[in-house]
């Protein structure tokens, strides 16, 4: 990609760079109000564009439908503006009816897609030693099906961690450790990846490295 020669991307280029500047005063210096600046615009903008986005996914989805004879689409949009009384000291239970068809409805869909590729295909991995392979696959077989029951074990609040419990339990918290760590790890590769790219947007718009 060349750089923009065109006015307005060539202004909207460089107003990018100078918020991304402001938003990074805060962790470079300290929260002053170019920073509180840039950080409300940011919000304010994602509150503009969600409300536009879901403004016409409902009159996607429920309103041109309904308006087109399918009545039941009336059901939903009730349900919707419910959630709206909450803004009511007086009638604020009114929107737990719709919260609790939303929260349960969510819960049932997110068991549905948990419980098969998380729990049972996980767990039969897991006990399925490897039909082909070398050594490794086999040290690998062994390590993933000991750290999960160790660590199963370890969260068996029932009984108390001594005598035969002692050990698997202890070896269940190391693998709790290590698995802890790997995610935190990733966690910060993932945002020193986000601060690298930002750092080549930065020498992008100033013409430093090419675009």
């Amino acid at each position: 990609m060349a750089y923009p020669t065109a006015p307005l991307d060539v202004v909207g280029l460089w107003l990018g760079w100078l918020l991304m500047m402001m938003i990074y005063s805060y962790p470079l210096y300290k929260e002053t109000p170019v920073y509180r600046f840039a950080e409300h615009s940011y919000i304010a903008i994602m509150l503009a564009v969600n409300l536009v986005v879901n403004t016409n996914n409902v009159m996607r989805i429920a309103v041109t439908p309904m308006l087109g004879g399918q009545i039941l689409y009336i059901v939903p949009i009730i349900l919707g503006f419910m959630i709206y009384a909450m803004l009511s000291r007086e009638y604020r239970w009114v929107a737990r009816y719709p919260i609790a068809i939303l929260v349960g409805s969510g819960f049932g869909l997110g068991m549905r897609g948990v419980i098969r590729p998380d729990i049972l295909d996980a767990t039969v991995s897991t006990i399925t030693p490897p039909a082909v392979g070398g050594t490794m696959n086999w040290i690998n077989f062994v390590y993933i099906a000991l750290g999960m029951v160790c660590s199963i074990m370890y969260f068996l609040l029932t009984y108390e961690h001594s005598g035969a419990l002692q050990a698997p339990t202890r070896i269940g918290r190391l693998f709790i450790m290590v698995g802890l760590g790997a995610y935190f790890g990733n966690t910060v590769l993932f945002r020193l990846t986000m601060l690298t790219g930002r750092a080549k947007f930065f020498l992008q718009v100033l013409k430093i490295i090419p675009m």
